[in-house]
């Protein structure tokens, strides 16, 4: 069907807004990630997502900092900051452009976020 998708639904657009409900989408998906995530007291480790291309978890041991050049960033646990700004669960951060900045684990204890580069978070 030109200009469509099969079964007659309207294309989704690829817009700023819809890529973050993606993300979204993925972070309230815990069965997609939950048992990637590892606490590994030597330092930060960011973990590719299986099926989210261009997405990954961010895991800081509490008080780390670490460079992150994501476009799309929440908070799934914990505390953590990116640019001098908490990231919250449930909300998703969304940088004027894949931009190079700092995050932080706050607070007493690990943290773990999704961070996603920018293109279609659906698996190919």
């Amino acid at each position: 069907m030109p200009g469509g998708s099969p079964g007659g639904s309207p294309p989704r657009t690829n817009t700023v807004g819809r890529r973050a409900a993606e993300l979204g989408e993925l972070a309230a998906a815990p069965q997609r990630w939950w048992d990637l995530v590892r606490f590994d007291p030597d330092g930060p480790l960011r973990i590719p997502v299986r099926g989210a291309v261009g997405a990954w978890l961010l895991v800081l041991p509490p008080g780390t900092i670490t460079d992150c050049d994501c476009r799309y960033a929440t908070l799934l646990a914990g505390e953590a900051a990116e640019a001098g700004r908490p990231l919250r669960a449930g909300r998703v951060r969304v940088h004027g452009g894949r931009s190079r900045h700092r995050t932080r684990g706050a607070g007493h204890g690990y943290s773990v976020s999704l961070h996603w580069e920018d293109g279609s978070i659906r698996s190919e």
